[in-house]
């Protein structure tokens, strides 16, 4: 979450570089009451600032829960493989937030042996110990410093050749028009990355599409039984988990849900109106190919998150969307899993199930978190929001809204800056 509009070329910045520490001082593109309540909830006071979200804790929270559950999905907290055996020695956290991602990074290190990673996170106000989390502090092993500087100043206070890894993680909305033009944004990062070091992106999209069935392997072209094995292993370790790989062949279509249906509507159009993608894992793969001089290795994971238990799942209905044609029930009973030997799925673990039910309560806490942009366009009062609102949770949470596989999608993408 940082500044997302009208670019302007400066170096001010306030930093505070030592172990677990913290800036206090604000940037000068911010008043100096940094925070400001609108319908009960508290956003950044900055009027330039399109960013539509709140900043509160009940937000915070939400971006928590998803940063954790991608930690799930990904298998920690990168996915560069350069980070397997050594870890990066230096790490910038792009738009930081709570840096609830650089403390999470920091314990996953820590755990395998590895507590002398310094981590610094940049962001426009500070939301960090000194912002609304009073008890938000880094670990007392942590090398932490935290730079306030609005992202629209270019260049950013921080020298060249700085970082192993650069991670940019749920930042499209706080970027706006820095994402229909990226070219300001990824000069930045290569001037600060390290030869040989790891840019890397994670993000969501922020409409719902519907998982429709189909045979779960994914396609792909293939060089040896090895390579084969291996994209098997992570399919089988992906669906484990209760999410699907995605391809370009993954079958989704709109929601039949209603409320997502309108919601839908709603998000496209009023994101629009702020220079947002509605989705932008659509849109950070092709950036980064624009990149080739000065990237390499350019690798990327897509997963499609069910927010519930599926019909087809545990039916075997719902159509046929198969390759070579055959039912999904035949497919299922051929590959000799998820079924019960009845043509019916097994159901969901409780680990997968407590997987779709974040992903879900993300969802939800998303489109509430929305309310502003959303009621605007909708042309909704007051009353008339709430009462919408309150019928929504109530049949995404309570009563199975979305057992026809409306599903949260989700990116990770990373490259590597050349050595020359």
């Amino acid at each position: 979450m940082t500044s997302n509009d009208n670019p302007m070329h400066s170096s001010e910045g306030s930093v505070a570089p030592s172990t677990s520490s913290i800036s206090t001082k604000p940037s000068s593109s911010v008043v100096a009451k940094p925070f400001i309540i609108r319908n009960n909830r508290t956003y950044i006071n900055e009027p330039t600032l399109l960013y539509p979200l709140p900043v509160d804790l009940a937000e915070l929270h939400r971006q928590s829960l998803r940063t954790l559950m991608l930690f799930q999905l990904f298998g920690g907290p990168t996915t560069a493989p350069e980070f397997s055996n050594k870890p990066p020695s230096s790490v910038l956290e792009v738009g930081c937030g709570s840096a609830f991602w650089s403390m999470m990074c920091h314990r996953y290190f820590a755990q395998h042996g590895h507590s002398s990673i310094q981590f610094t996170g940049l962001d426009i106000v500070p939301l960090v110990g000194s912002g609304l989390d009073q008890n938000w502090k880094p670990d007392k092993d942590m090398k932490w410093r935290f730079i306030q500087h609005d992202m629209r100043r270019t260049p950013w206070p921080i020298p060249d050749n700085e970082f192993d890894l650069i991670m940019v993680k749920d930042m499209t909305m706080s970027l706006s028009t820095f994402m229909r033009d990226p070219q300001i944004l990824f000069e930045e990062y290569l001037r600060m990355l390290k030869p040989g070091g790891v840019l890397e992106f994670w993000e969501s999209d922020h409409s719902v599409r519907m998982l429709r069935p189909h045979v779960l392997k994914a396609p792909a072209i293939l060089k040896d039984d090895s390579d084969s094995d291996s994209s098997s292993e992570e399919e089988d370790e992906t669906e484990k988990l209760g999410a699907y790989i995605m391809t370009n062949n993954t079958p989704l279509s709109a929601p039949l849900n209603p409320y997502l249906v309108e919601y839908n509507g709603w998000v496209t159009k009023g994101l629009d109106a702020l220079g947002v993608s509605a989705v932008p894992c659509t849109l950070i793969g092709p950036y980064l190919l624009q990149e080739a001089e000065t990237l390499m290795e350019l690798r990327s994971k897509r997963l499609a998150v069910p927010l519930s238990e599926i019909r087809w799942e545990r039916e075997g209905v719902g159509g046929v969307v198969t390759k070579d044609g055959k039912s999904y029930i035949d497919s299922m009973k051929r590959k000799g899993k998820g079924t019960d030997g009845k043509g019916g799925g097994k159901g969901l673990t409780v680990s997968q199930a407590a997987l779709r039910r974040t992903a879900l309560e993300t969802v939800v806490g998303l489109i509430l978190a929305l309310e502003p942009v959303l009621r605007e366009v909708s042309g909704k009062s007051q009353d008339e929001w709430d009462g919408w609102s309150g019928k929504m949770m109530n049949d995404l949470l309570r009563e199975g809204g979305t057992s026809w596989g409306e599903c949260l999608e989700v990116g990770a993408w990373s490259a590597r800056k050349k050595l020359s």
